[in-house]
């Protein structure tokens, strides 16, 4: 009852006379809560470390401070219009004297009136700001008065959470009206004030950083770099440590909103929206300032500084940090050059995840070799703290590769390429790229990207060591090889020839490289001469089909359905059976013809003979090794032994007889349904023959194609044997080259002697009887000297090539006596070159 009479008096006296006890009683009822806070701080059932809501719900429990807080209410409700410097002058000094028990007084009181508080105790601690020189005495002057800075910070805390908005319309007020044409003292101050408010307050910070962002403009710069030189003739109090105060905020600025240090960068490069119109010394302070922040968060990490704010930002914003390096035009900026320096120390100061994180991100998105240079320059810097983040980056990319989760793969294979190039990380490149090559390979080959497989390609050529692949491994990256060999056959819109000739040796390097292991060379090889030989692909080497072909011509143009039924009413029928007849063809036209491949150049075919025979080379290993001399050549002669093997396997439709010997001509009747098989096989197949050829030249693997030979020389020669014609060229032109390309091919391969080399050059001159007659000498020549690879000595053993010894030339005289009589009847015609095959003097 006592405190409620007081209370009633006390107002009473308020609003008798609102001048005059108004300042008394609100002086005396502030005092008095401070000394009741204070007094009772220390009792049990006070507990500070709780929440300011709490303790403020507690005090306002007790009828006396209750009672006090109403009337201090009532008395600045009346005071606040008329004399607001006062009213929070008093306010401030409580505060202060009774700091931290008197805080939920403040919060109390800022919640009632939070616009008047908020702005007043800004104004309040500006003026105290103001009232001290930027001079050493100052300092220790300031120090002795009461740090009304630090209430200021204190209340605006409290305030902070429900009136955000109240505390920042109040600082941008504030900042605007610094930048009048004639500032006060107090208006020039202001900016150092407002800093010196950040660097007490993280909320105050982000407030300040987030709204001077929002207001920022090129007319704001250029007035605050007009005020930097009024600070200091003004002697406003920080001003010569400013700057360091700035760095110190930027770095401790953890919000994650980084558009403050976007529009710095800019302003710096002169990449700003609103560069034109800035005066020169703004772009060269923005300069300044970012050097020094830099620094500063240098010190700070090789000091072993766990927590950097800004640090802590820029990893959380990486992609967005990536980006602004991206869209930097000028690539060796200031720009550019802080934000990779940027990067660096967010490698160096988080673990090994962060930096492989950073590195996984720039390798699969830097483009150009400037950025490739400062991402080796990365990788120096980041690998004196994690030693082996660049072969973890390349497996964790590897590993997204496989998965589908790279943005772009064309770009990352192009950078793992060039970094494989480089002469300090190439080797630690390549070794880690090989480890991964099986998953490169089927990358290659189930990409419907040709770019994208061609870098992929030449990344495997230059990476990959075949002795340290799994088998596995080997085999997918030599299938992968092969396919793209026929992609790039297969694709002339994509590739044109100084493109597919440039691919194609990619792709020989590397199957060179692979068949260095035998697993590989056979299945290249078989891939290889399957692929040439299937009908999807064997058009673009010069191959046709018959049936499509034939199919066309034999269609006639009107069918009647009733005579094709009467056809089938006098076939057999099977009483109680299951068999049926099912027609596969068109009714009137025989089977379903194919239809022809499209039209192809002369010119892309035989570019495509000679990749094909390129290919094949390079399996067997003759040039081909990588760009690099190899410490072991491997001798050609294994491989193509495995292409003649290949060969005949995949011609020859029997396995029977397919022996070296070649047997009596009697015998042909026994394969003539083989040998026809092969014959219309190097019809269709033109690519056969040269592929022989190239089989002749390293010696003595033709010896393996004897089948081959025999089968396409007992064709022949039971056409000619059966021809009757007058003369072999007027006959039939085509088998006619057929026989002379056998009989060159024996020749190349040594398997015929030196007096028979030119037998072809006289086949145009005879009859088709003559061609049998001398055909004939060259199957009995064969018979009797079996082609076996024993015949075949060493000529230069340093390269491994192979020579026949042929016996005198008297001993096969008994195989020319045919021709030497051919060519004398027909001196008139034959005189010209009778001398190739014998000697005129004798």
């Amino acid at each position: 009852m006592a405190i409620e009479e007081v209370q009633q008096v006390l107002s009473g006296f308020i609003e008798s006379n609102l001048g005059a006890w108004a300042p008394i009683i609100s002086s005396w009822s502030l005092e008095l809560l401070g000394h009741l806070t204070r007094k009772y701080a220390d009792r049990r059932i006070v507990h500070y470390s709780s929440s300011l809501p709490e303790v403020l719900q507690m005090w306002m429990a007790c009828p006396p401070t209750r009672t006090l807080i109403d009337l201090t209410t009532q008395c600045l409700s009346t005071l606040i219009d008329t004399s607001p410097d006062k009213c929070i002058d008093t306010l401030l000094e409580t505060s202060v004297q009774h700091s931290p028990h008197f805080d939920w007084v403040v919060a109390h009181i800022g919640s009632c009136f939070p616009h008047t508080v908020i702005t007043r105790v800004l104004a309040c601690g500006l003026k105290d700001f103001v009232s001290h020189e930027d001079e050493p005495e100052a300092v220790l002057r300031l120090e002795k008065k009461v740090p009304k800075l630090a209430s200021v910070v204190g209340i605006l805390g409290h305030l902070a959470g429900p009136h955000a908005a109240d505390i920042r319309r109040a600082l941008v007020a504030l900042m605007q009206e610094s930048f009048a044409a004639n500032p006060t003292r107090e208006q020039l101050a202001t900016i150092p004030f407002l800093l010196q408010l950040a660097s007490m307050s993280e909320h105050l910070l982000t407030a300040i950083v987030s709204e001077f962002t929002r207001v920022l403009s090129a007319d704001t710069l250029n007035k605050l770099s007009t005020l930097m030189a009024k600070w200091e003739s003004a002697k406003i109090p920080g001003t010569r440590d400013l700057l360091s105060l700035t760095v110190i905020l930027i770095v401790q600025s953890g919000s994650g909103d980084l558009r403050f240090l976007s529009q710095i960068l800019d302003i710096a490069s002169g990449e700003s929206e609103f560069s034109p119109a800035l005066v020169p010394a703004v772009p060269s302070a923005a300069g300044v300032l970012l050097d020094s922040v830099l620094l500063e968060m240098q010190q700070r990490v090789f000091a072993g500084v766990a927590e950097i704010p800004l640090l802590s930002a820029l990893e959380g914003r990486l992609s967005e940090l990536c980006g602004w390096l991206q869209r930097t035009t000028p690539r060796c900026g200031p720009r550019t050059m802080w934000l990779w320096n940027a990067l660096s120390l967010i490698c160096v100061h988080r673990k090994e995840k962060t930096a492989l994180t950073v590195l996984s991100h720039l390798l699969g998105r830097i483009r150009g070799s400037t950025e490739l240079l400062f991402f080796q320059a990365l990788i120096y810097q980041v690998e004196v703290v994690h030693v082996n983040c660049l072969t973890h980056t390349i497996s964790h990319l590897m590993a997204e590769l496989r998965s589908g989760r790279v943005l772009n793969p064309v770009q990352l294979v192009e950078n793992l390429k060039r970094l494989g190039g480089n002469s300090h990380v190439g080797v630690r490149v390549s070794g880690t790229v090989c480890k991964f090559a099986e998953v490169l390979a089927e990358q290659m080959q189930l990409s419907s990207d040709l770019a994208y497989a061609d870098a992929v390609a030449e990344l495997l050529s230059t990476s990959v060591q075949p002795e340290s692949l799994s088998p596995v491994a080997v085999v997918k990256v030599a299938a992968a090889a092969v396919a793209y060999f026929f992609a790039v056959v297969c694709n002339p819109a994509h590739y044109g020839p100084a493109r597919k000739y440039a691919a194609a040796c990619v792709c020989f390097r590397l199957l060179s490289t692979l068949c260095a292991r035998s697993v590989a060379q056979h299945l290249a090889l078989r891939n290889l001469l399957s692929g040439a030989l299937d009908p999807k692909v064997s058009w673009r080497f010069g191959s046709t089909s018959r049936r499509s072909s034939e199919g066309p011509q034999r269609r006639p143009r009107f069918v009647h359905l009733l005579d094709e039924n009467q056809k089938f009413a006098t076939s057999i029928n099977f009483p109680q059976s299951h068999s049926s007849i099912v027609r596969v063809g068109v009714i009137g036209s025989g089977l379903r013809s194919v239809p022809p491949p499209p039209a192809i150049a002369e010119e892309e075919v035989a570019l495509n003979k000679q990749l094909l025979l390129e290919a094949i080379t390079a399996c067997c290993a003759l040039p081909w090794r990588n760009d690099r001399p190899s410490p072991t050549r491997t001798p050609p002669i294994p491989g193509m032994k495995i292409v003649a093997l290949l060969l005949v396997e995949m011609i020859s439709s029997d396995v029977m007889f397919n022996g070296l010997p070649w047997p009596d001509e009697d015998f042909l009747k026994v394969t003539i349904e083989r040998d026809l098989h092969i014959q219309a096989m190097f019809v269709d197949h033109p690519i056969l023959w040269d592929l022989l050829r190239l089989v002749a030249s390293v010696r003595p693997s033709l010896c393996y194609c004897s089948v081959l030979l025999r089968a396409v020389m007992a064709v022949v020669m039971t056409h000619w044997r059966n021809c009757q014609e007058k003369a072999a060229s007027a006959a039939n032109p085509r088998l006619l080259e057929t026989t002379r390309t056998v009989l060159r091919t024996l020749s190349l391969g040594q398997l015929l002697p030196p007096a028979m080399n030119s037998l072809g050059d006289v086949l145009p001159l005879l009859s088709p009887f003559e061609v049998s007659c001398l055909l004939s000498d060259v199957w009995q020549y064969m018979r009797n000297n079996v082609p076996s690879p024993a015949l075949f000595t060493h000529k230069n053993p340093a390269t491994g090539e192979l020579w026949r010894e042929f016996k005198a030339p008297a001993a096969d005289h008994k195989y020319m006596e045919r021709l030497r009589a051919i060519m004398i009847n027909k001196v008139q015609t034959c005189g010209a070159v009778f001398q190739k095959f014998f000697n005129v003097d004798s």
